[in-house]
């Protein structure tokens, strides 16, 4: 008989750890919860996962995308995947170089779909590069470049353009064209009766939720 791969699944919801670990469960996987980067740490090392989800926003302490790193290290050959609401990386504030190589990328509202969560998995574990569902053409803020994506997050943040203009180096009449790209990107019109802004701040939290800071 062969022995059911060992998934380590890092997810501080309980909720939504439960609805996975029930799936993944049926699907054959032995599967370990860690609500925190920490737990997860501390109990890895006896459990030696052959896969692990991790949630990138973990609350309080190290994040989904720290403990990427030391699970590749720990454990060569392990299938990583990021666990997330966010559309893509750039809206979390991360750029795929900082994420190990190989790192997929599964969106968490997809969790209700057990067949789609357990082929994302499995195609991880083949080859990650089929399920990275923060490269879709369809996704919120997929034609912003990774600046634009910046700025938005940043003023999601609740930051002035000056400080925007300060945390990026740069000018704050750059920041005002770099934004100003975003609402004609977005089809946000400026002239309009809505405060283009608002209207982005508004589209960045409905699609990433509201970004810490």
């Amino acid at each position: 008989m062969v022995d059911p791969r060992r998934l380590l699944l890092v997810e501080d919801e309980p909720m939504v750890a439960a609805l996975l670990q029930e799936t993944l469960a049926a699907a054959g996987f032995e599967v370990l919860i860690a609500y925190s980067a920490l737990e997860a740490k501390s109990r890895a090392k006896q459990f030696d996962p052959d896969v692990a989800i991790l949630d990138i926003n973990l609350g309080a302490g190290p994040s989904g995308v720290d403990l990427s790193f030391l699970l590749h290290k720990s454990y060569p050959g392990i299938a990583l995947a990021l666990l997330t609401k966010h559309p893509d990386l750039r809206t979390a504030g991360y750029s795929k170089e900082d994420v190990p190589p190989g790192c997929g990328f599964i969106r968490k509202d997809m969790v209700t779909n057990s067949q789609h969560i357990v082929e994302a998995i499995e195609g991880i574990i083949e080859s990650s590069k089929h399920f990275r569902e923060d490269g879709n053409p369809a996704r919120p803020f997929s034609k912003l470049t990774a600046a634009q994506v910046e700025a938005l997050r940043l003023i999601a943040q609740g930051y002035t353009n000056a400080e925007i203009a300060k945390r990026r180096n740069t000018s704050v009449r750059a920041v005002e064209q770099l934004l100003g790209a975003v609402f004609t990107t977005l089809h946000i019109d400026v002239d309009g009766p809505i405060n283009p802004r608002v209207e982005a701040v508004r589209r960045f939290i409905s699609a990433a939720g509201t970004p810490e800071r």
